[in-house]
């Protein structure tokens, strides 16, 4: 018994010697960063054939339009006296991450000078290339604002392309 127990004793010390004399080595990974605060502005709806709704470059196809003709998908048309108005909707929504904001501001510009005879409207101001139309001063995060949206054209504009972008800004408060 007292071999086994020598036997035994002495293989221990055999598998621990190497251990005991193992080479070790140690690193550290310094990780350095900040989290900083952020929105997120998505068009959610427009008038027309619209494709890249939930994106921030949605686009609106209004193909060709007339005073007499029918009105593009997700328009109404309105003939007047000297001109007719094309109305639909614009839904743009605003999240937030890391940010102590209750609201936001939302400003819209033209992204070019509107055609001769054009003019576009969101919520009944009148849009321009050159100044931003302040939306809302009370934007609420999360939720899709619903923006009503006008096209103008005077009788007495010329038949032609009436190409135009809408820029939107949202600024948190």
């Amino acid at each position: 018994m007292k071999k086994i127990y020598a036997v035994v004793g002495a293989v221990a010390m055999l598998a621990l010697a190497p251990a005991a004399f193992a080479d070790t080595s140690s690193g550290t990974l310094t990780v350095t960063g900040t989290v900083e605060s952020s929105i997120s502005l998505t068009i959610e709806s427009a008038g027309g054939t619209t494709s890249g709704t939930g994106t921030a470059a949605a686009t609106s196809a209004l193909g060709s339009i007339s005073k007499f003709g029918a009105a593009p998908t997700g328009f109404t048309l309105a003939r007047g006296a000297s001109n007719w108005t094309l109305s639909s909707t614009a839904g743009v929504k605003v999240d937030k991450a890391n940010l102590t904001s209750t609201d936001y501001t939302l400003t819209a510009q033209l992204g070019s000078a509107p055609a001769s005879g054009i003019t576009w409207k969101l919520n009944g101001s009148t849009l321009s290339d050159s100044a931003a139309t302040t939306l809302t001063s009370t934007g609420t995060y999360g939720s899709t604002g619903s923006y009503s949206w006008d096209i103008v054209v005077a009788d007495s504009a010329a038949a032609a392309a009436i190409d135009n972008s809408i820029a939107f800004t949202a600024t948190s408060n």
